[in-house]
This record gives C-alpha cells, structure tokens and sequence, in this order.
C-alpha cells in the first residue's frame, strides 16, 4: 500500500509541475498575444510564420521603393509645372512684341529684359531641381530626361518676336509632353503596382496572423481551468491525510 501511494504521490509531483508549466505557457500566450512565443510551441508554424514575415518584409520594402520614386516624380512635375508657367509668361511678352502696332524701343527692350530675366529663373530651377540627393531635370531621371532652359529668344522686330513665340509654344508642347509622361507612369505603373502590393501584403498578413495569433477567449479559458486545477489539488494535498488519488484527479 505503502508503494502504491509513493508511486501516487511522484504522480501528484509531476503533474503539479505540468500544470505549472502549461499555466505559465498559457499566460505567456495570453501577455503577448501570440501562441508561438518559442520554437517548442509549434515548430512547423514557426517556420511558415517566419517564411511568411520575411514576403511580407521584402513586399513593403518594394511598396517604399515605388512610394519614394512616386513622390519623386511628383516633385519633378511640380518644377516642370513651373517653368512651364514661366514659359506661358515668355509667350505673353513674345505675344506682345510681335505686335506691329507701334511698340516703342523702350518697350521692346523691357519685353526682352524681361523675357531673360525668365531664362535666368528657369536656369536657377533647374540647376536647383533635386529630389534628396538626386538632380531632376539634368537627365539623370531617365522618367524625365534632361530639361534646359529655352535661351537665345530675340524679339526686337516683330518678324524675330514671331519666331520666339513659335519657339516657346514647342517648349510648352515639349514639356506637356514629358508631364504627360510622368501622370501616365505614375497612375498605370506605380499606383497600379502598389495596389497590387497592398493586397499582397493584406493577404500574407492575414495568414501570419493566423499562425501566430492566440485564440484569446479559448486560451483564458484553459488558463483559468489550469489554474483552479492547480490550486485546488495543491490544497488538498496540504490536508493533514490528504487523498492523493484524488488530488491527481483534480490535476488532470
């Protein structure tokens, strides 16, 4: 009898420390939300977790990379916007000079001031045009090309204002086109291809969630029922003539 009960209580032992150790794996769980917090816990769903993180760690390194070159692009456009509005304001003066209605020469000469005060602004912009540390307009973004400021316009008869202004109305064409470019490359290739990223990355981190994430209501439950388990069999073994056999009953 003797025996028996040594065997019994070894039994009791072994479950108090299973119910331990399940009881603190479970509050571990419940703490960090996840159901995998060591390579033990489920060594298959780790390693497909892991596979799944590191998809969804190179999908959003691609999604930033479109992100930046998007916003690039954008800052492109907004100095090509620019010049073109100063291109519109060298039609204006051009417009102006090839009126053969008697402009004076001092009024000639303000619409040529004029006209290379505005080549001088559209060398500056481009010369500064930068998105971080990369130049925009002097070719080396192949979505652009290179950009160069309309020179050399002389409107000092109406004949020669004439051909300035026919100069600057294929400037503006020139770079209506490229703005063109830009819209269409930015909408039909980046926004395209983020979208499909973003439902990418949606997918996969749903599946990830599902490996890794804790059943929150059915893991508080088996840790409430560990737990009164455990305190309950420990309790009755503190009795002065406890019933081991029950107390294991009560651990299980």
């Amino acid at each position: 009898m003797r025996i028996n009960e040594s065997v019994a209580a070894n039994r009791y032992v072994q479950d108090i420390h299973k119910n331990q150790e399940e009881s603190k794996k479970s509050a571990e769980k419940l703490s960090s939300g996840s159901r995998i917090n060591r390579a033990s816990d489920d060594p298959a769903g780790l390693i497909i977790s892991e596979k799944v993180r590191s998809q969804i760690a190179s999908l959003e390194q691609e999604f930033e990379n479109i992100s930046r070159e998007y916003n690039k692009l954008s800052a492109a456009d907004s100095n090509l916007a620019v010049i073109q509005e100063s291109l519109s304001r060298m039609r204006d003066l051009a417009s102006a000079a090839a009126n053969s209605g008697g402009n004076s020469q001092e009024t000639i000469a303000t619409y040529q001031n004029a006209l290379v005060q505005e080549q001088k602004n559209q060398e500056q912009l481009i010369e500064n045009s930068s998105y971080g540390n990369q130049a925009l307009l002097d070719g080396s973004c192949r979505s652009v090309g290179k950009i160069t400021p309309l020179s050399g316009l002389d409107v000092s008869t109406p004949e020669k204002a004439q051909e300035a202004l026919s100069a600057i109305d294929r400037r503006i064409k020139e770079i209506s086109e490229i703005r063109g470019k830009i819209g269409s490359t930015q909408k039909n290739d980046l926004e395209a291809r983020q979208n499909s990223l973003s439902v990418q990355i949606s997918n996969l981190t749903s599946v990830e969630s599902e490996i890794r994430d804790v059943d929150m209501a059915g893991e508080y439950t088996r840790f409430v029922g560990k737990e009164i388990a455990l305190k309950a069999g420990i309790a009755l073994a503190a009795q002065p003539k406890p019933d081991i056999y029950q107390a294991i009953q009560l651990l299980k």
